[in-house]
């Protein structure tokens, strides 16, 4: 039963976000406990322990102790697909305007989103993604002020035109990046007619922190 507890465990800790660490605050348990139970070094936990894990993992004790019992339907399809992944949002506003300086990247919370949509989104792991903030109106209509955006940290290169997540220095920027694949080169630009272009740039110039893949906003 080890085996499969620490693995399910783990398979659940991937799809959550959470490491080792963060695992045993969220349960409110040690560290240790949580180590020994994913090295096989505690062959029985307690079921306070591993119900504690459950909750943090937002599943029942139940479906970590039997994975086998819990994933899939009748219908043979996966069960987890229904389940959330729950992705960090920080307080770093990427600006649609001027940029701004980033003065804190600490994780302030997580927002959920379903496993099979994020799936078929993007491959990235819960750890290469972040949910952040759009602050000025340079991606309009695109993107709005106060938008939520989703943001794909493991596309840090300009493969394709899309809006990315641009760095310039200690400023943020949230652009849409024009691919030139015969000249080599990446216009930077704004979705809103009152700014303009900048002027082509060698991709390598371009320091890009990922791929904006998903948007919310309020009505």
């Amino acid at each position: 039963m080890t085996s499969e507890l620490a693995d399910e465990i783990r398979r659940r800790m991937e799809a959550g976000g959470f490491n080792q660490k963060s695992l045993a605050r969220a349960a409110g348990l040690n560290e240790t406990a949580v180590r020994d139970i994913l090295i096989g070094k505690s062959r029985h936990p307690r079921h306070d322990t591993v119900q504690k894990i459950a909750t943090a993992l937002q599943c029942a004790a139940a479906s970590l102790i039997e994975p086998g019992n819990a994933r899939s339907d009748g219908a043979g399809r996966d069960a987890y697909a229904d389940e959330l992944v729950f992705v960090p949002t920080y307080e770093v506003s990427a600006a649609a305007g001027d940029g701004i300086i980033i003065d804190v990247e600490n994780e302030t919370g997580r927002l959920a989103f379903r496993h099979d949509w994020l799936r078929s989104m993007t491959s990235a792991t819960p750890d290469d993604l972040a949910v952040i903030t759009v602050h000025g109106d340079s991606m309009y209509p695109t993107l709005a002020d106060g938008d939520t955006i989703l943001v794909d940290l493991s596309q840090r290169a300009a493969g394709r035109d899309g809006v990315y997540i641009v760095r310039f220095g200690e400023f943020v920027l949230v652009k849409r990046l024009l691919i030139d694949p015969v000249r080599r080169e990446v216009t930077i630009s704004c979705d809103n007619e009152n700014y303009p272009r900048l002027a082509p740039v060698d991709p390598g110039d371009v320091d890009i922190a990922g791929r904006v893949i998903w948007v919310g906003r309020r009505i």
